[in-house]
This record gives C-alpha cells, structure tokens and sequence, in this order.
C-alpha cells in the first residue's frame, strides 16, 4: 500500500465510517512503513458537500468531466477575447452545473445522506469555481476533495488545504497538455488578461444575477397565490364570524323574552 492507495480507499469509503478507515490504514501501515502511517493520520475528514462530490467523482466521473470540458472551452474563449463564444456558453453552462447538483443529490439519496439547501450551495459554488479555474477542475475530479471551492470572480482560486494530497501529485485532468515550465507561449498581455478576465467575471455575475431574477419572481407569484387564497379564506372566516355572531344575537334576544314574559 502507498499514499494513493490509501487517500483513494479512505475517500471512497462512507462518510460515517470515515474515521475507522483511516484508523484500520494506518494500523495497516504502521508495521510496514511508520511514515506512511503517519501520513494517513494526518488525512482530514472532508465536509459532505466534498464527500458527495468525491462521490460523484467515483460514480458519476462524467458530470465532473462535462464541467471540467465546458470551463476549458470558457477559459479558451476568455485567452482569445471571445466574448461571442462566451456568450454562447452561458445556457450551457447553467445546465452543467445543474447537472452535478443533481449527480451529487443522486449520490446522497444512494447513500442516506442528507442534502440540503446549504450542501446544494456548496456543489454550486464548486462547479462555478471548477469552470473558472483548471486547477479547481483537477481538484473537483481527484475524488479527495476536503472542502468545497469558491470563486470570488477574479484570480485563480484558493486551494490551500483543498485536496487530501498536494495538487501536484494530483493527475492532470485527460484534456491538459503536458506542461512545460520553460514555455512562456501561453501568457497573455498583462492587460488584455485583467480585462477579458474581468468581463468573464462579469458575465458570469450577470448570468447568476438572472438566475436570481428568475428565482425571485417564480417566489414572488407563488406568495401572491399564496395571499390570494389568504384573503379569500380571511373573507370566509369573517362570513362564519358575522353568521354566529347574528345567532349569538339572535338567541340572545329570544332568551330574553322568554326570561320577561309574564308566567301563566
């Protein structure tokens, strides 16, 4: 057993029985090898937003592989200033990232897992963050995911502590040429970059900003349905009101009579 070994069998295994994976390796490896023991010891528990995603990785490679395909053709798009080509991914891009929330829901129903509204957002902005970044896509498709990623619209993302072994011993994702340290071909234009950056931050914002609207006014109908109907049961409720009160009255009255009237 080595390292890799062991963070892709830690990493697959269930999130409850985390813990007493990690402890059954090191015993494993403590006999053998002590520093490799060590260095398992030290491997986190991912949060279960990540662990659905290493999840997804294992059982549904092809929504992480769709993603990483469509923010490699973004960030080409982004390098040539295309902003057409960028425009035109926009649908597209909602659609993929829709289709790993539903993967990694698909894979916590699988495994009894809870998936909430907060966990949901979380695989959001790891797909948002994977398509901006490369290195984000290489870490979202290692399946040793420790904490979800974010993109704050600029930059390369923040990746520290991000992955349960360094990036580097990560593979590159199938679509990456081999790097090459001395070539220098792929840097762009200081500010050409800055700019076509910005307007893809841009893009991307306005697309959520959209994605909001639309979300705001599906709510907005649904509370005027919601305060139609209110009302519409508020009017019954003070007809029955009005109608027991008249009784109340009614009979009030009629006791009253009968309380005056002469006996015979």
């Amino acid at each position: 057993m080595d390292l890799s070994a062991a963070v892709d069998e830690l990493y697959a295994a269930p999130l409850p029985d985390f813990v007493a994976t990690r402890t059954r390796l090191v015993t494993q490896a403590k006999g053998e090898d002590p520093a490799l023991a060590a260095e398992i010891k030290a491997l986190r528990k991912p949060t279960v937003a990540a662990w659905l995603l290493n999840r997804v990785a294992r059982d549904e490679p092809r929504a992480i592989a769709d993603l990483n395909r469509l923010g490699a053709r973004m960030r080409a798009a982004q390098s040539q200033g295309d902003m057409a080509a960028l425009a035109e991914a926009r649908p597209e891009r909602r659609t993929i990232i829709d289709a790993l929330i539903a993967a990694a829901g698909r894979c916590a129903e699988a495994q009894g897992t809870k998936y909430g509204p907060a966990t949901q957002d979380d695989v959001d902005a790891t797909a948002v963050a994977a398509l901006a970044d490369e290195q984000s896509g290489r870490a979202l498709a290692s399946g040793s995911l420790l904490r979800p990623l974010s993109y704050a619209g600029f930059g390369e993302v923040e990746l520290d502590d991000a992955v349960a072994t360094p990036l580097r011993l990560v593979p590159p994702l199938p679509e990456d040429p081999p790097s090459d340290p001395d070539d220098d071909s792929g840097v762009a234009d200081d500010d050409s970059a800055v700019a076509d950056e910005a307007e893809v931050a841009r893009q991307q914002e306005l697309e959520e900003a959209r994605d909001e609207l639309r979300e705001a006014q599906h709510d907005l109908k649904d509370a005027r349905r919601a305060e139609s109907q209110a009302r519409a049961e508020l009017v019954a409720a003070r007809d029955l009101v009005n109608t027991h009160e008249a009784r109340v009255t009614d009979v009030t009255r009629l006791i009253a009579r009968l309380e005056t009237r002469p006996k015979a």
